[in-house]
């Protein structure tokens, strides 16, 4: 009897670690899921971030292009009001000599 209770006494912290060993081993590998999980998430979020910026890029691009058309049909704009009002003059001018005959 004696030797029983010593065989259990060896037996029954064996057969213990083992349970919390199996316990740990389903803790770690649903750890391990979860943080690969984890991972998959921030792969995912840095693509969409890199697609967001590739079209921030993108759209600046066609703003700066749009502001440098804009900027030049000012300048068109301008150059034709000051060819108008040179004809204006001429034409005020022309009117005048021909009022005072």
């Amino acid at each position: 009897m004696k030797s029983l209770t010593k065989l259990g006494a060896v037996i029954l912290p064996l057969v213990l670690l083992t349970a919390c060993a199996n316990t740990n081993m389903t803790e770690m590998a649903a750890l391990k899921a979860s943080v690969e999980s984890a991972q998959s998430a921030a792969d995912s979020a840095l693509s969409a971030a890199r697609n967001a910026q590739s079209t921030a890029d993108t759209a600046l691009r066609t703003a700066n292009d749009a502001e440098s058309t804009a900027n030049s049909a000012q300048s068109t704009a301008n150059s034709a009001q000051s060819s108008v009002d040179e004809c204006c003059a001429k034409i005020d001018r022309m009117f005048e000599k021909a009022m005072s005959k």
